[in-house]
């Protein structure tokens, strides 16, 4: 069962898949990394401690176009996700790929009014 983190418009998923040819875009041993600017604010998400953060879109071929933001890979034995108008994450070391998330309407997903009605009854 996936491991997922939430923060703002950021998701967060632990993964197990090594990170195989991925380049590097940032690493931080003592410091932060920022993964990703808010939407709607322009505020970072931000990363605290022994980390790389990597990006390959072959890696995320599943995740809707626009949404992939990159893999982290957390070295020390915990990190901390930082924004400024969200709480802290505390993420274990491991592997994680990190996306944004949208809001979807229901006919995005192909739910039409008749499935509504299913669901009321």
């Amino acid at each position: 069962m996936p491991r997922l983190w939430a923060q703002g418009d950021i998701l967060i998923e632990r993964i197990e898949n090594p990170l195989a040819a991925a380049r590097i875009a940032q690493c931080a041993s003592e410091g932060s990394a920022i993964i990703a600017a808010g939407e709607a604010t322009g505020h970072h998400h931000r990363i605290f401690g022994s980390v790389a953060f990597y990006r390959d879109d072959a890696l995320a071929r599943e995740i809707p176009r626009g949404l992939y933001v990159g893999h982290v890979r957390v070295d020390s034995p915990t990190a901390r996700l930082a924004h400024e108008e969200h709480a802290p994450i505390t993420l274990p070391q491991g592997i994680y790929r990190v996306r944004r998330q949208r809001h979807l309407e229901p006919t995005e997903v192909g739910m039409t009014n008749e499935h509504f009605s299913t669901l009321e009854d």
